[in-house]
């Protein structure tokens, strides 16, 4: 068996760092759907551009591509302001006449900022600058129609109510009315729908958002010879995290991020460290990996936190969201045991594979640390 593995496993590592710059960019319609549920409850979906949002936000001027080089220059503090005005604006300037009924949304949760700015950093095709705004809303019971408006910004929009109604709408203008029509979504389709949407929240912070994890889970592999091993320092960091990540959600233990993420970093580079110098693992490891667990949590209560939690399904969606995390961590160490594992009782595995990636994850947390320190 050669190394050729070995190599694609450092390619796969390179390749997660490398972005992209946009081309040409047009844009589209937004759609907007609103599915009513039991309870006198209506969901409210709109999808649309970013660009278009920012350039009626901040009032800028230029063609597609001179948008997106402003949009792009804005720093991610910047991007969280007017991402939060955008979705207080678009929660007032939604209305929905129910009968003769104006109605705003009781909830509108915005796009997550983080994902904005990746968004942003990739590469996307003409129409790949899109957003999702979700929310909730209620409507008088025993309503039979249902008129929107929306702000004309939003230019043209494509509608679906429920299923089967659907027309193409004009901003600016009231719509007439809509045949309300009860749907047969219930309360446990809508949490089971909620509960997918939060695992697979989790499962794209690792792969492929969270870097810094999937290389410090990596890191725990490498000198984790037996899999009883690896499964007993898995098992208490995801112990430890579950713990800050139900205390930080919740309110209850807060700590910024500008001390949890560097910290983080630092968790990282440790660990690859002692796997340079440390050839046998200790018993004293899983108490470590536990305690950088906990800092690990908090990054991920941050996260969750900026992603929002719908009213009512706190719970649900935090144990949603830690599943897929556990998936995401659990997809990191299977393709590193498909790609390395033959190679992990070779007496040149140490010194040819486990050594050289452990410094190339330390330097990496190295940077990360100095890199949310010092800029």
């Amino acid at each position: 068996m050669s190394l050729k593995q070995s190599h694609h496993f450092f390619a796969l590592i390179l390749f997660l760092f490398i972005n992209y710059q946009a081309d040409a960019h047009t844009f589209s319609p937004s759609n907007v759907s609103v599915d009513l549920l039991n309870n006198n409850q209506f969901s409210f979906t709109l999808e649309t551009d970013f660009i278009e949002l920012m350039q009626w936000q901040l009032q800028l001027k230029g063609n597609s591509d001179e948008l997106i080089t402003q949009v792009r220059a804005l720093s991610k503090i910047q991007l969280y302001k007017a991402i939060k005005a955008l979705n207080k604006q678009l929660q007032q300037g939604v209305i929905f006449y129910f009968d003769d009924n104006a109605i705003q949304l009781t909830q509108l949760y915005p796009p997550n900022v983080n994902d904005v700015a990746m968004l942003l950093a990739k590469k996307p095709d003409n129409t790949n600058y899109r957003v999702v705004f979700s929310g909730l809303g209620r409507y008088p019971q025993n309503s039979k129609k249902l008129a929107l408006f929306f702000p004309k910004q939003l230019g043209v929009i494509n509608f679906k109510l429920s299923s089967p109604s659907k027309a193409l709408l004009s901003s600016g203008v009231k719509s007439s009315f809509f045949e309300l029509k009860q749907s047969n979504v219930n309360a446990l389709t809508l949490t089971l729908a909620n509960s997918l949407n939060y695992i697979y929240q989790g499962i794209i912070h690792i792969i492929p958002k969270g870097l810094d994890h999937i290389l410090f889970v990596l890191a725990l592999f490498l000198l984790s010879t037996k899999l009883s091993a690896l499964l007993w320092q898995i098992s208490a960091f995801t112990m430890a995290h579950t713990v800050t990540l139900a205390l930080g959600i919740f309110g209850i233990l807060v700590v910024p991020s500008s001390i949890v993420e560097p910290i983080i970093a630092l968790s990282i580079a440790y660990i690859a460290i002692e796997n340079v110098f440390s050839h046998k693992l200790k018993s004293q490891r899983v108490f470590v990996v536990f305690i950088f667990g906990l800092l690990h949590g908090l990054g991920f209560a941050s996260v969750l936190l900026k992603f929002g939690l719908p009213k009512g399904q706190w719970l649900t969606s935090l144990i949603s969201f830690n599943i897929g995390v556990e998936i995401g961590q659990l997809l990191v160490i299977l393709t590193a045991f498909i790609l390395l594992g033959w190679a992990r009782n070779k007496t040149w595995y140490q010194a040819r594979i486990a050594t050289p990636l452990s410094i190339f994850i330390a330097m990496m947390g190295i940077y990360w640390f100095l890199e949310r320190v010092f800029f």
